[in-house]
């Protein structure tokens, strides 16, 4: 766990970019190993959290398109949330989480957070239902969004599934990322994505994530299907870093 000047440290280094509110709330939350939530007092917090770096470099991509509208799957803690919300603060944006869990399974930390962070509470809207369930509400309102963090179960057909429906909502331009990249349900979906569909890899610097731009809307033809790499645990830790070179190898050049 970091302390607070370390946590302070490193935002400065990493996101000068972020709002005071974002900040002050980002220290507390980065240095405490326990959170208040709505439903439950201190609450020990486990590794469901994203970096700094990688709320730092999401940040600054969905800054640099000027994200208004925003939507994460998987909510918990809310690291993530705080991170985006920043994003879409600074255009006088909203942003969307799901996840049905929010407050049986995480103690409602997550909505906690947001409620403390000046502001953000006026631009943040939880959905609690699963997101096969909410991503077609939003289809079928005709919404569009600028960006989506897919960060809920990690099953490969589940994250295939949350893309699938998501892609739909995304407008041409925006921004589609995966968070835990380590794993391989998540490597093979991203794998899939950047074989089979009009996206193109953003660079940036977190390992564990994999952030795609959208470049055209669906028009394959029904038999379309390219190979994609799916990979397995091999136990050696070296699988992000293979699939993070194949990526960059094949798509940025």
């Amino acid at each position: 766990m970091y302390s607070a000047r370390e946590v302070e440290t490193e935002l400065g280094d990493l996101a000068p970019q972020i709002s005071d509110a974002a900040r002050e709330t980002l220290v507390r939350m980065y240095s405490s190993s326990a959170l208040d939530g709505t439903e439950e007092k201190a609450r020990t917090i486990g590794q469901e959290k994203i970096s700094i770096l990688q709320g730092s470099e999401l940040n600054r991509i969905l800054k640099d398109i000027k994200a208004a509208k925003t939507l994460e799957i998987g909510f918990a803690y809310g690291f993530s949330t705080i991170w985006l919300l920043d994003a879409v603060a600074a255009h006088g944006g909203t942003h969307n989480a799901i996840d049905p869990f929010e407050k049986r399974r995480w103690g409602g930390v997550g909505l906690y957070q947001v409620n403390q962070t000046t502001g953000f509470d006026k631009l943040f809207k939880w959905h609690e239902a699963f997101s096969i369930h909410a991503l077609s509400d939003f289809i079928r309102s005709g919404d569009t969004l600028d960006a989506v963090f897919i960060d809920g179960n990690h099953r490969f057909d589940d994250v295939v599934v949350d893309f699938y429906l998501a892609d739909q909502v995304l407008r041409v331009g925006g921004i589609m990322a995966f968070d835990d990249l380590w794993m391989d349900s998540v490597k093979s979906v991203a794998s899939f994505v950047a074989l089979n569909r009009h996206y193109e890899l953003v660079p940036q610097r977190a390992s564990t994530m994999a952030a795609f731009r959208k470049i055209a809307d669906d028009d394959r033809l029904w038999d379309h299907y390219v190979p994609f790499e799916t990979t397995h645990n091999d136990g050696q830790g070296s699988r992000v870093r293979q699939l993070a070179r194949y990526l960059k190898r094949r798509f940025l050049g």
